[in-house]
């Protein structure tokens, strides 16, 4: 069982390494440390909604989470 949850926190760390390196220059880097272990507990429920189901590709994905403050999943703005 400890396996399998180390496996799952080994994966999203990477994949938002992969984010932080793979983008190259951004003019507004996501560093909340708290949007980033959101993003780490919660990659599947994103992988599945914005890539699998939705219209982005997994770079444009992990773009969003390291660039655009986590893409449509992550923190709301209110208008106005």
């Amino acid at each position: 069982m400890r396996a399998l949850v180390g496996l799952y926190l080994a994966i999203g760390i990477a994949l938002v390494a992969i984010g932080f390196l793979l983008p190259g220059p951004c003019p507004n880097r996501n560093i909340d440390v708290v949007n980033q272990i959101i993003f780490v507990l919660t990659w599947p429920v994103g992988l599945y909604s914005e890539v699998y189901q939705g219209q982005l590709s997994a770079e444009d994905w992990l773009r969003a989470q390291a660039c655009q403050g986590g893409g449509r999943l992550g923190p709301k703005t209110v208008p106005g």
